[in-house]
């Protein structure tokens, strides 16, 4: 196994969290309380053009892991849930796995490897949706309105759970499929192309 370089751990650090940016950018559209089934594929497509730079960095196993590491501490303690953190390594590990089959050097797998990542879009929602009165009173706790958080659990019925994390898989797709057309120059240069 390769070794990591201080320029790995730099550009891991780095490019996680312009991830997490990108990321966070795309959920505050959720601050509407109508577009919340809308922010997983929103993440999507702001973050997806940001990991597929980051894919031209990514040259052995652990980078992504380091990314989810960022993702799972910073949602889990901006209130996702303790759930969050473990299932987040294990989205990590497993798109770890499909980089490292394409050798690091495939677009495709890159954009799988990202879209098995975006299922980080269902451990966030997981306590909305299986702690649902916790999570209303934790709502209200941090200062959001009643009004706020009918109209929150109104948009969100329990069948949305699935059509809601697909859809920010396909944000994520489409996310990528930007940045694969943007950052085209950089895919070549890493030998990606």
């Amino acid at each position: 196994m390769k070794k990591f370089t201080v320029r790995d751990l730099v550009n891991a650090g780095v490019f996680s969290l312009l991830v997490v940016a990108a990321t966070w950018l795309g959920g505050m559209i959720g601050f509407i309380p109508i577009a919340m089934p809308i922010v997983p594929f929103c993440c999507g497509i702001v973050s997806g053009p940001v990991f597929m730079l980051y894919s031209t960095k990514i040259n052995k196993f652990g980078m992504i892991l380091i990314m989810g590491i960022i993702f799972g501490l910073v949602f889990s303690m901006s209130g996702h849930g303790a759930i969050v953190f473990p299932l987040i390594i294990v989205f990590s590990l497993i798109s770890e796995y499909i980089m490292k089959k394409g050798d690091y050097k495939s677009i495709k797998h890159a954009r799988l490897s990202y879209l098995v990542f975006m299922l980080f879009a269902a451990a966030n929602l997981i306590p909305l949706y299986f702690a649902r009165d916790a999570y209303i009173q934790s709502l209200i706790a941090q200062g959001y309105g009643k009004e706020y958080v009918n109209k929150l659990m109104s948009v969100m019925p329990m069948w949305s759970f699935l059509p809601i994390v697909i859809l920010g898989m396909i944000g994520g797709y489409l996310g990528c499929t930007i940045g694969i057309k943007i950052l085209n120059k950089h895919f070549k240069k890493a030998g990606m192309a």
